[in-house]
């Protein structure tokens, strides 16, 4: 068996979660279906918006493509990826619909579920058709002389990056800050409860802002923002390093992870603030931490690919300690809720989830390189232990 593993795996599932998440947003108000109204024949809406139209084509098609390249590379036929692929997406919104039942304001929809197997067949057929015009396979052996074996897992962490920056972490590229997150989930598991009384400040705002700022107070604030900043570029860069072969590729990712941070940076910045605002985030601070990052990344080029995931195994550690001590932004609370109420409230709050759980995932990722041995290089003049 191949000791590579395809991104399109992970990526899948990324895929398939991301659809759960929207149909069934927002996760609240179940409630056991009235049998009069629920039914294993799903129903015909006697309307359709042409919105939702676009999302049930569109929404499919990414999960339908890399689904069926993943069979594609565990070495089944056309034909048996496509079943498979077809019958894993098919039933998967089938499922879904039937949950919708349970939810209040959610409407489970025949045409829906035409519309999602579609727009999966369509992927289905992009993926077929590239593998029979050679994309894949080409794309197999440049990895086979690009990356290490295992690469498939960082190379989906890499390409989920950027979606976690779009929504607006509390200092920029500073992703992982769970606690209050889940002080928030372990407050609303306990409501009614004595325990709510203890977790919950008399002031709710509180819970975004009660940091010990006692260890970054004063002169140390600004120091303490620029090396999150770094770690947080940093980050994706060791990940970058730990799975790339060629010196000349790690200088590639490099130079595009960093301009990846922070273009989309800028992005969020402009689609929350307006256009003007697009860099308002490169203060003092924010732009020491960017060019200590790079300067830093420099340095990775010429390491060992172990040592790269040691060193970023420390970076992510670290990332996780500092961006919890981030000082309070009174924007910040704004943010959110402009991000849960205003325009953009068909991502669901989904891309601070990426945010959130991306440095803990990559920490994992990172460790396991520590721990597994790497598999044998190809003969390659440009491979570059």
């Amino acid at each position: 068996m191949s000791l590579h593993r395809s991104s399109a795996w992970p990526l899948s599932w990324a895929a398939g979660l991301l659809i759960a998440y929207a149909t069934l947003h927002p996760l609240t108000g179940w409630h056991w279906p009235d049998t009069q109204v629920f039914g294993w024949l799903l129903p015909k809406q006697p309307s359709e918006v042409m919105d939702d139209v676009t999302a049930n084509l569109l929404g499919y098609l990414p999960f339908g493509l890399v689904l069926c390249l993943a069979w594609l590379r565990s070495h089944h036929g056309a034909p048996s990826a496509a079943f498979r692929t077809l019958l894993i997406a098919s039933g998967l919104s089938y499922s879904l619909e039937l949950l919708q039942f349970t939810l209040p304001g959610r409407v489970p929809s025949l045409s829906d579920w035409v519309l999602n197997t579609l727009g999966a067949a369509w992927g289905v057929l992009a993926a077929i058709t590239l593998h029979a015009l050679g994309v894949v396979e080409a794309w197999h052996r440049l990895r086979q002389r690009w990356f290490i074996p295992q690469a498939g897992h960082g190379l989906a962490l890499l390409s989920l990056w950027p979606v976690g920056l779009l929504f607006p972490p509390p200092l920029p590229l500073a992703e992982g800050q769970a606690l209050p997150h889940l002080r928030v989930v372990l407050v609303d598991l306990t409501r009614d409860t004595a325990l709510q009384r203890w977790l919950l400040p008399d002031d709710p705002l509180q819970m975004w802002a009660s940091t010990p700022l006692s260890l970054v107070s004063g002169p140390w604030v600004g120091g303490v923002e620029a090396l999150t900043v770094a770690l947080g570029l940093l980050a994706p860069l060791c990940v970058a390093c730990a799975l790339a072969r060629p010196r000349t590729l790690r200088i590639v990712l490099l130079t595009l992870l960093v301009l990846a941070g922070i273009g989309v940076t800028a992005l969020s910045s402009a689609l929350n603030f307006g256009p003007r605002h697009a860099f308002s985030w490169v203060t003092l601070p924010a732009s020491a931490g960017l060019l200590l990052g790079a300067a830093s990344a420099s340095l990775l080029v010429n390491l060992s690919r172990t040592a790269c995931a040691g060193v970023g195994v420390a970076v992510l550690l670290g990332l996780v300690v500092l961006v919890h001590l981030a000082p309070p932004d009174p924007y910040y609370a704004q943010t959110l809720q402009a991000w849960e109420h205003g325009r953009f409230i068909r991502f669901h709050g989904l891309s601070r989830w990426f945010g959130i759980l991306w440095p803990y995932v990559a920490l994992v990722w990172l460790a396991t390189r520590l721990l597994v041995r790497e598999g044998p290089a190809p003969a390659s003049p440009g491979a570059n232990h």
